[in-house]
């Protein structure tokens, strides 16, 4: 029996990059509706739903809860909420907290700006990178450095 207190959420594959340099494999939890616009939940909404940890299931099937402020990325593929609103596309190789380096097209939102800084500076909280097949949703405080190969 379910309670009508408790959301019913789907499992997500997901790379989860920490800030002391381990990428665990995990499992997630998002919801098929997120709760301030129509559509799926993505991982960006996950991880600003209040409290401090992140329900997950690691790769060998164990249940774990990460320090939300320990994430510096996580790496998921995407879907077309992921990629909804109006941007472009910069190459882009950004540092992240734990030393790790992360190659690919940064999703740069129209407006925002057409130099990387401008794209970053402008960001909320959280920006994202196109890499290989996956959509990497970066914290923004998680960031080193970034430099362009265009710039």
């Amino acid at each position: 029996m379910s309670s009508p207190l408790l959301v019913e959420k789907r499992s997500q594959p997901a790379d989860v990059f920490l800030s002391d340099g381990r990428v665990i494999e995990a499992l997630v939890f998002v919801a098929e509706f997120a709760q301030t616009y129509e559509g799926p939940q993505t991982v960006r909404d996950l991880m600003e739903e209040p409290g401090d940890v992140l329900p997950a299931v690691d790769s060998a099937g164990e249940f774990i809860l990460i320090h939300k402020p320990a994430v510096s990325a996580m790496s998921v593929l995407p879907s077309d909420h992921d990629l909804r609103g109006y941007w472009h596309e910069t190459p882009a190789t950004l540092r992240l907290t734990g030393g790790h380096r992360i190659d690919g097209s940064l999703l740069v939102e129209d407006g925002s700006g057409e130099r990387l800084s401008d794209a970053i500076n402008n960001a909320r909280d959280w920006i994202r990178i196109r890499h290989s097949d996956n959509l990497i949703w970066i914290r923004v405080s998680a960031l080193v450095s970034a430099r362009s190969p265009e710039a």
